[in-house]
């Protein structure tokens, strides 16, 4: 009988990253336009990593009138990014009740995977009830062990409740006064996800915060 030598390789364990996405009218025009080209171009280059020791799981929630989970959590390499558009409200509350169940659903993340990266995008006021779906967030397993980072559009944010979601005091809220800095954080997620992936416990892995000043972002 003959073996297939790459059966015998370890499975690769899922890094997943969930980025849940304001799609309240607010963000209509340039800034979901930015918003799609940074998430576009986060994946193109997350897909073409290789021999890494966690392989690399994208989900996206969207909300604005409802939270809906627009892409799955998904393989990197399998993933085709949706196109978002902006209208409605600002349901935050009903996004963290929604990463919530996706963090407890094993078909999602199952209990080998590694710790996920949340990152959240706002430019505006939540018009739900959030504090309690934050806190559950906050409490559930594998939200407490989640690496967490926020951007604040504009300044019509609550970059309290930003704050709150970090939840950790070296990690700041990046603030994009501009629209062009969607881009620069979501190029810092993505280099943060390289260097978890490929660190020998990316639970461990400290998040590259140094690239935040020698790139004169804003935060």
């Amino acid at each position: 009988m003959q073996i297939n030598p790459g059966s015998m390789l370890p499975q690769r364990r899922p890094l997943p990253v969930i980025v849940l996405a304001d799609t309240s009218t607010s963000m209509e025009g340039v800034k979901i336009n930015t918003l799609n080209f940074a998430l576009s171009e986060m994946t193109s280059k997350l897909s073409d990593l290789h021999d890494t020791r966690g392989q690399i799981h994208l989900g996206v929630v969207t909300f604005a009138t409802n939270a809906q989970q627009v892409l799955p959590i998904t393989p990197i390499e399998d993933v085709i990014m949706p196109t978002l558009s902006a209208s409605g409200m600002t349901a935050m509350g009903a996004a963290f009740q929604m990463t919530c169940d996706i963090l407890e659903d094993e078909n999602q993340l199952p209990k080998r995977a590694w710790s996920p990266t949340i990152v959240l995008v706002s430019d505006g006021l939540p018009n739900d009830e959030w504090q309690e779906p934050l806190q559950r967030l906050l409490d559930s397993p594998k939200g407490k062990r989640a690496v967490r980072v926020a951007i604040g559009i504009g300044e019509d944010c609550d970059f309290d409740l930003l704050k709150a979601f970090i939840n950790h005091p070296e990690v700041p809220v990046f603030r994009a006064d501009q629209v062009e800095k969607i881009t620069d954080f979501f190029r810092f997620v993505t280099f943060s996800v390289m260097s978890r992936s490929m660190a020998k416990d990316p639970n461990s892995a400290n998040l590259p915060l140094h690239l935040l000043d020698e790139d004169n972002l804003e935060f």
